[in-house]
């Protein structure tokens, strides 16, 4: 399954005003900011459900409004609840016997009966014209997710090859910074007692101590291991940025050691290269879902 990147904007607008924008962004868990009008603030969480039915992580900012246009802007009679309002006063003057007095004028002065033109005329009746525009907007958002994502993508192998050729250099550099290193102890010892017997079987001894100091071959495994597990993860089919992510730090903390153990010149400068990469690909993996 292609890498998916966190970063998208989708809208979705049904023609008849009703406008759904979707913004997308990196982040640790599923973080849901819903802006809906005041009359459809119920159906937030269901506004929330269908969002995770389509993210898996990230931020996401989503609003929803009714876009009338400059010449619609002002106000409108919701005539349902004006009706509401009349037929309350209908039954309260037949059970009364009262003379129903409720004009025009009064009737307008009513909560709700003149509402601004965005506002929803049927909250209960839009709750599908909602959640469609919901559905629409999450669609065109994971499009331009997907499509980031493959770059990502792209790129990640790249530079997930480049560690694995660091990785072969120096483990084939190895061999030799071990023998260079005894050699060097062997010219310093040499030269520390010039005239002087030495004893070759403790100097061996010596060497053999460094050359087991300075062994990396368990970290070259598990970076190594870490690395295959992490391409690996690149053709999984749920959500892996954070398994990535995690792995990296595994590969830094390998490669410090590394670079700690060895004072060979060479491979020290390959494991300057090499942290440079892991982080490069850090920077990329904070943003796959």
């Amino acid at each position: 399954m292609p890498l998916i990147s966190m970063t998208g904007f989708g809208q979705a607008d049904d023609g008849n005003g009703l406008v759904v924008e979707v913004r997308t962004v990196n982040h640790r868990h599923l973080d849901v900011a819903c802006r809906l009008p005041k009359a459809w603030a119920g159906l937030e969480a269901e506004v929330k459900a269908e969002v995770a039915r389509h993210v898996r992580r990230g931020r996401v900012e989503l609003s929803v409004r009714l876009d009338t246009g400059a010449e619609g802007a002002g106000m409108r009679v919701d005539e349902a609840q004006a009706a509401r309002y009349l037929a309350v006063a209908e039954g309260l003057a037949h059970k009364t016997g009262l003379e129903r007095v409720l004009d025009l004028s009064t009737l307008l002065t009513l909560p709700g009966v003149v509402v601004p033109d965005d506002a929803p005329p049927d909250p209960d009746a839009s709750r599908e014209r909602v959640l469609g525009g919901v559905t629409g907007a999450l669609t065109a958002a994971a499009a331009m997710r997907r499509d980031e994502g493959a770059a990502l993508e792209k790129e990640i192998r790249e530079r997930a090859a480049l560690v694995r050729e660091g990785v072969a250099r120096i483990e084939a550099r190895r061999p030799e910074a071990v023998r260079q290193a005894g050699e060097r102890l062997r010219e310093r010892v040499a030269a520390l007692c010039a005239g002087v017997s030495v004893d070759a079987g403790r100097l061996a001894q010596e060497v053999a101590v460094l050359a087991e100091r300075g062994d990396v071959t368990e970290e070259l495994t598990r970076l190594a291991s870490h690395l295959d597990q992490f391409t690996r993860n690149l053709d999984a089919a749920e959500a892996v940025g954070r398994t990535l992510d995690f792995l990296l730090v595994e590969m830094n903390r390998e490669a410090n050691t590394i670079g700690a153990k060895c004072q060979d010149v060479g491979i020290a400068a390959d494991v300057v290269v090499l942290k440079g990469e892991i982080e490069k690909l850090r920077e990329q993996v904070q943003n796959v879902e």
